[in-house]
């Protein structure tokens, strides 16, 4: 797929299920108008322009994979300029926990209520911690089928209409809506409600981003931590 002006080399990626439709139409227009919003040692982000896949994530095997990510194979290949198409040599697909049993124990969340509209949006960085929280309390909802995970969507899709946050998190919080997840997230999920001590995997989850890992485990934990209270309430 051509970044929408001429292409003078194809690179090789690995890219995520979610992606599909956004790289057949691009193929079949033969270009497509990515706008660049922000970009870190290991990833680039673009806005597309699509409901479907608002921003697409190029990352190197380093980066943490976000749902809708496009992988290449090193920081070579993540240069801007629009001269690069890319050939999919393999897909992925995100993770997207469901079917799981609420663990009888979680660690304490510090989130005591997951409110969408006072969490979009709220503190610095690519995605603020609002945004992380609020995006592992809707992944572990659709994993567990929490009772509040209709009104946490429904709330959260108000939210991002009427409130600002970064592109990125955006994007992110869209997938989440629909529980798909980054792969430590996911992995974490997966570990505590088997009734593992789920430290590997929890140590993992702490170990995304400067802050975000430990925003989407308090999210998540506090979503396991009500499943059962709320159904039973």
């Amino acid at each position: 797929m051509p970044y929408g002006r001429r292409v003078t080399r194809t690179v090789p990626v690995v890219a995520s299920s979610l992606v599909a439709g956004l790289l057949d139409s691009d193929a079949s227009a033969g270009a497509v108008r990515l706008v660049e919003v922000a970009r870190t040692r290991v990833t680039v982000h673009y806005e597309t322009g699509r409901s479907d896949v608002p921003v697409l994530c190029v990352c190197t095997p380093d980066a943490v994979r976000l749902p809708a990510s496009v992988v290449v194979a090193g920081v070579s290949d993540l240069r801007g300029g629009g001269t690069a198409g890319w050939r999919v040599v393999r897909w992925w697909r995100p993770p997207r926990p469901r079917g799981l049993t609420p663990p009888a124990v979680v660690p304490r969340s510090p989130v005591d209520e997951i409110r969408p509209g006072e969490l979009v949006g709220r503190g610095p960085g690519l995605t603020p911690s609002g945004d992380d929280v609020l995006a592992g309390a809707l992944v572990a909802a659709h994993a567990v089928a929490h009772p509040m995970l209709a009104e946490w969507r429904e709330q959260t899709r108000r939210a991002l209409a009427t409130r600002s946050t970064t592109a990125v998190s955006r994007g992110l919080l869209q997938h989440a809506l629909e529980g798909w997840a980054v792969p430590p997230l996911a992995d974490y999920l997966e570990a505590v409600c088997a009734g593992s001590t789920a430290g590997a995997a929890r140590a993992g989850l702490l170990a995304v981003g400067h802050s975000s890992g430990a925003a989407l485990a308090a999210g998540a934990d506090h979503a396991l931590a009500t499943a059962v209270r709320e159904a039973a309430a």
